[in-house]
Order: structure tokens, then sequence, then C-alpha cells
């Protein structure tokens, strides 16, 4: 079996489903030997050379709404018949952007479809035309379907009519070379003049429900000298807000934006955190809380989505919707050093179930059962 992998959403600054893609390459390289990786940015991949095929850099998301319509029209045209010259048995799209007409079988990784749950949200026309009608189309042309959580492929279900057994519920790992706790911390935490933080990590777009873990920060800020710190790729407009928010509720150096950070700087991050916290309405799947939690860090999370999957009992699960409820729950975090210390060891432990090699595996299942025809 040959396998291809279209990933050309990997960029130098990966995000989510960059993470995802890297990770899941490099241990599928281990398994497959036959593996081909369609890919702009080459360096990302812990693999051969002779294993990667070029796509113009013009596809990458950091290019916006050009990268989107220059990865479709890529998809659609070159992917395909690349596939067939490439003699690839079965193509695994690792992010939600599959080919409508495929010439060899595929198989998509759907990680969320947040714009449909939340259209007043993401009012971009280019986002809901993609959920709406591009994505349920190659779906259905699609041999199989990852899901990365047993949310996602609820919301699948619901909104797009797949019968469940198309659907393969496989979740996501972490790093367990980089991810683990650190003692020694301020060598990086001095670099961003932090000392007691609560730290909130993960893109900062309006369904993160940024502006009202801030509010809720408000409620307990006269109480503790922490900061609280906002670490991740920023939306332009919703950023513009929330600094506006920021300065409103009279937080200014309380809430610090870090913006995108170095991978080799987060497990310090996190590990130096006195509590970690995401409060989103919606999540594919949560790689920010697995990472802290893996690093040891106390976890406040959202009980909505896919976040209790991943969380389960070692963290505090709470109202996204409820701001003193969130208060609440950092608060408690903060003044109980025993509790901090419980949720810590069950943080470990529940992390230590989840692995990219475990998530390569049964992804290579599936593609092998794909390429059989069964």
């Amino acid at each position: 079996m040959r396998l291809g992998v279209s990933a050309p959403i990997v960029e130098p600054h990966p995000t989510g489903v960059g993470v995802y893609s890297i990770n899941l390459v490099n241990e599928l390289a281990k398994l497959c030997d036959d593996l081909l990786v369609y890919t702009s940015y080459p360096a990302a991949f812990e693999i051969a050379s002779s294993k990667v095929r070029r796509v113009s850099p013009l596809t990458r998301p950091e290019r916006g709404l050009a990268g989107f319509l220059s990865r479709m029209i890529w998809m659609q045209s070159s992917l395909p018949v690349r596939a067939v010259l490439d003699r690839v048995s079965v193509v695994l799209s690792t992010g939600s952007e599959g080919t409508l007409l495929p010439l060899v079988p595929q198989v998509v990784t759907v990680h969320d479809i947040i714009p449909l749950l939340f259209p007043s949200l993401h009012p971009h026309a280019s986002e809901l035309i993609f959920f709406r009608y591009f994505l349920p189309w190659a779906l259905q042309r699609s041999s199989a379907v990852i899901a990365v959580s047993q949310s996602t492929k609820k919301d699948i279900i619901k909104f797009y009519r797949l019968p469940a057994d198309k659907i393969h519920v496989i979740y996501e790992g972490y790093d367990t070379e980089l991810f683990r706790p650190y003692q020694d911390t301020q060598a990086v935490t001095g670099v961003y003049g932090l000392k007691h933080y609560i730290h909130y990590g993960g893109n900062v777009l309006p369904h993160k429900n940024v502006a009202r873990l801030i509010k809720a920060f408000r409620l307990i800020a006269s109480k503790v000298p922490h900061q609280l710190v906002l670490q991740g790729r920023r939306d332009s407009m919703h950023a513009a807000e929330l600094e506006t928010l920021v300065r409103g509720l009279d937080l200014d150096g309380r809430v610090m934006f870090l913006g995108y950070v170095p991978s080799d700087h987060l497990p310090y991050l996190y590990s130096g955190a006195t509590v970690f916290v995401t409060v989103s309405l919606s999540e594919g799947f949560g790689l920010p809380p697995l990472e802290a939690m893996a690093c040891g860090t106390p976890v406040v999370a959202s009980r909505m989505s896919a976040l209790p999957e991943v969380v389960g009992d070692a963290g505090i699960l709470v109202d996204p919707n409820d701001t003193e409820q969130i208060a609440e729950a950092l608060l408690r975090v903060i003044e109980h050093p025993a509790l901090r210390t419980e949720l810590s060891q069950k943080a470990v432990k529940r992390a230590a179930l989840f692995s990219w090699s475990a998530t390569a595996r049964q992804t290579l299942e599936v593609l092998q059962s794909v390429a059989k025809g069964k």
C-alpha cells in the first residue's frame, strides 16, 4: 500500500491542525515505508526528502483567504492527478479539506465544524460556504471519515447525515518528549516577564470565549497577584475588541497578549502557570489543555463539546457561559495548594492515555481497510 498524505495546511508556525498533521505524518512514517507527503513546508516533517511531493507555498494558511482558495484549487485539480501518477493507494487529508472528485480512495480528517455551530461568530462567507456546501460533498465522496472526538462525530452526523459506521473516532496525542512537568521554568517565563499567572493557550477567536474569561478574571483580580496570560495567534479584529475590553475593565498590565509562542517555550509556560484555563464554547478536541495536563498543570475547562473527553475527572469543568462559575473555579485552584497537587497528579495520569503513536496506529488501520476496499 502506498499512502499519500495531503498536508498543504502545514506552515512554519503551525497551530492545531498543523500540529496534528506534523505529528501524525512523523508517526505514520515509522509504521509505513511507502508514504508520500504533499506539502509546501517539508522542514516540518522528520521524513526523507524522497517521501515529499512539494506543493506551492501559496496554499499555506498564513495567507488567509488567498491561501484557502489556493488550497481548494490545488486539491480539486493537481492532487487527484498527482495521486494517480504517484500510484497512491489511498489519500489521507489531515485537514477538513478534501477532493470533490477523488480519483483514488480518500479519507478526510474532520477536526470540527464550529462555523456551523456558531455562524454568528464566524461571519466570513467563505467559511460558511465551505462548511455548508463543500465539506459535506467531500465527505460523501470519501471512503471513510476520521473525527478527532466523539463530540465532532456527533456534529458530523447531525449536520451532514453521514452514517455512523463511516466515521472513525481517533483522538489526538501530544509530544511526550516535549510536554512533561518542568521544575525550573524561570529561564523561559522570565523572558515574558511572568511570575504568578493564569495561562490560556489557543487561537484568540470569538468561539474561544476569551471575552468572558477576561470578565471572569476581573472578578478575582483584586484577590490574587496573578496575571491572565493569553497565548496564541490572534484574529486581528477580535483581538482589538478584546484589548478594548481589557482597557474598559481597568486590567491594563494584568492581562497579557503573548501572541504566537515557539513550541519549545510552551512546556515551560504550562509548567510555570498556577492554572491553565480554556472556556471555549466549542472544541473539536482540545490539544492545549492536553499539553498542559501532560506538564502537570491544573486545568479549568469548559464542560461543553470535546473538552470533557480530554480532561475527564483530571480538571475542573465549568459552564462556559457562567462568568461567576469560571471565576470561582480559578480562585479555588489558586487558593488551595492541596487541590492543585491533586489535580496535577491526575492530569499527568490522564494525559498519558493519549499519544501520537496510538493516533497513527489507529489511522493506519482505517487507511489499510480503505485500500483493501473493506
